[in-house]
């Protein structure tokens, strides 16, 4: 019974939605989840196989960031390797805490800004503020990048 009610709530959510204008795929595939603990955190992952045979992967822990889609499984296996790699290096670092608390601002700052463009008449004046900023975090990333050294991590 409940598989029928649940077919049912998706006919009802694509019809409001085509009555919208969208248009909407069904693509029955497979969602997996995944988490690697690494000392005090858990590293997230969220991966979509549609029926292509394609993979959609996100992080979704510490931080939420889209890796992308991956046409095998092997390509998806080592992104998620690479990533843990990285994570695990970047944990040994007394500012690894900071960095998170950093991205995860960065990334409420998209939902702002886009809850700012979607909901507000922005001026071209305050447009350009933001664009000056963004700018000037861009540099400082570069800035950074050449003043810092690169990790080279092994490769498998």
């Amino acid at each position: 019974m409940k598989s029928k009610f649940r077919n049912l709530e998706k006919a009802i959510h694509q019809i409001k939605l085509q009555q919208m204008g969208a248009q909407v795929e069904v693509i029955k595939g497979i969602m997996h989840f995944v988490r690697v603990p690494i000392e005090d955190i858990t590293i997230k992952y969220v991966y979509h196989i549609n029926n292509k045979g394609d993979y959609f992967l996100q992080r979704r822990s510490p931080y939420p960031i889209n890796f992308g889609t991956y046409e095998s499984q092997e390509d998806l296996i080592n992104i998620i390797q690479r990533d843990i790699a990285q994570m695990k290096n970047a944990k040994k670092s007394k500012k690894f805490d900071k960095f998170i608390e950093i991205n995860k601002t960065l990334s409420q700052l998209a939902i702002n800004f886009e809850d700012l463009y979607l909901d507000y008449n922005i001026s071209g004046i305050q447009t350009q503020k933001f664009n000056e900023k963004i700018q000037e975090l861009n540099d400082l990333i570069s800035e950074t990048k050449n003043n810092s050294k690169k990790i080279h991590l092994e490769e498998k």
